[in-house]
């Protein structure tokens, strides 16, 4: 048995070799009937770049009949010998391709699921968990299944990894956290496909962060009571009662105080215990769930104000990226602007340069674009022309633009001078 992997990429190599056989590759699928804006070259997997080998195989397998037609073109061109052999040898057979489709669907789960956590314009942490799990109940069902006993090292590896990862990230509350602040799900993952115990313990990571919050923001800001304990204060009393025995003997009054000031501070803690379960729970009892085609950012936009507690949680955790393709897509894109031609920009020039690029090619300018020094030019000249034109005239227009691009138009009275005779 052939490694189909390494065959398709050595086919792949040696297609991409050349400009000729580039070309030679290109008419073969114009020949099979592949339109122009569907042709494509064959692609060469990297161990640095994600789901390469899957997208590799990929296209391979869609362009298997114009690969055997490219090779059997490249092997009579040659002379009869070895190296014609050679190439011959290339040809995958039949079980090999149906081999290298099977594997295709095994690397498609990952790639599925890199994919379900991979966005750039949403919060996707929410997403790992569950894309791991998928990701860990399909391999071992099809470890199990005959068809992919050629594929069960690779399985079992890749089921390792997959545990791996999961444990690492499972004990993290940030995970934990983002899946209940997806409006669309809150806890019902967790409570549907976690154990009993695990989703106690999660339901009690979850409150705990959400008192520490809730805490921060309406003791210490002052919307609440102050929540001092009541082993400091009765202390503090004690201490104050000793001092006062000392000097009036015979006074029994502040035992009372003590308590009564105990019993206060009991009574404020247990009011701010209630008042912070229930916002805890008035969001995960929250009926509506998020409706169709509204991003979650938008939906705690738009009901923030109900949930102010959770919604500054949302602001910290849906922030986190899942993965790290975003960065090294900038730094790749950076690459492209500092060139060997221009590799003397400073840092301020390149952040400005990366921010405009991202702008255009994602269409974030909301307004259009005010005047600039060219239409000023622009402007000043047609003005130079109205006055050599009008010269004469009594009256004079000048014309300007103003922030939003709305023209305006200002006529100036040059009579003066007969307007004061006309007084006198």
């Amino acid at each position: 048995m052939r490694d189909e992997v390494g065959l398709v990429r050595a086919i792949s190599v040696k297609e991409r070799s050349s400009s000729q056989r580039k070309e030679r590759f290109k008419k073969i699928q114009l020949a099979a009937g592949v339109t122009r804006d569907c042709i494509r070259t064959l692609v060469v997997d990297m161990k640095v770049r994600w789901s390469s080998t899957y997208m590799m195989l990929n296209c391979a397998y869609s362009l298997r009949n114009c690969i055997k037609a490219f090779l059997e073109e490249l092997g009579r061109a040659e002379q009869p010998g070895e190296a014609r052999r050679k190439i011959y040898a290339l040809i995958p057979s039949k079980p090999e391709w149906e081999r290298v489709k099977l594997f295709q669907r095994v690397l498609a789960t990952a790639d599925g699921c890199q994919q379900r956590f991979s966005s750039e314009r949403a919060p996707a942490l929410h997403l790992a968990l569950p894309a791991l799990e998928d990701v860990h109940i399909t391999w071992s069902r099809w470890l199990e299944d005959v068809k992919y006993s050629d594929f069960k090292p690779g399985l079992s590896a890749g089921l390792q990894n997959v545990e791996e990862y999961y444990e690492r990230i499972a004990d993290n509350d940030t995970y934990i956290m983002s899946m209940v602040l997806d409006p669309a799900r809150r806890l019902a993952h967790i409570q549907e496909n976690w154990s009993k115990d695990l989703y106690r313990e999660a339901l009690a990571l979850v409150k705990k962060l959400f008192r520490e919050r809730y805490m921060e923001l309406n003791v210490q800001t002052g919307s609440g009571a102050p929540v001092p304990s009541a082993r400091s204060d009765l202390s503090s009393s004690q201490r104050s009662c000793g001092a006062a025995l000392a000097a009036l003997s015979g006074d029994e009054s502040d035992g009372g105080g003590i308590r009564q000031r105990a019993s206060q501070v009991q009574s404020a803690n247990e009011d701010i215990e209630v008042a912070c379960d229930r916002a805890f729970r008035k969001y995960l009892d929250y009926d509506e769930g998020l409706p169709t085609g509204m991003s979650r950012v938008e939906w705690w936009g738009l009901n923030g104000h109900h949930f102010p507690v959770w919604a500054s949680l949302a602001r910290d955790y849906l922030a986190v990226l899942a993965t790290s393709v975003s960065s090294e897509r900038a730094f790749s894109s950076a690459g492209i602007t500092i060139t060997k031609h221009c590799n003397r920009l400073k840092g301020d020039i390149v952040e400005a340069l990366q921010v405009l690029k991202s702008a255009f090619r994602n269409n974030l300018f909301l307004f259009d674009c005010g005047p600039s020094s060219v239409t000023e030019a622009d402007l000043e000249d047609a003005g130079q022309e109205s006055e050599s034109r009008d010269g004469d005239n009594t009256e004079q227009r000048v014309h300007g633009v103003d922030d939003d691009g709305i023209n305006i138009v200002v006529e100036i009275d040059l009579d003066t001078e007969d307007d004061e005779s006309d007084v006198d």
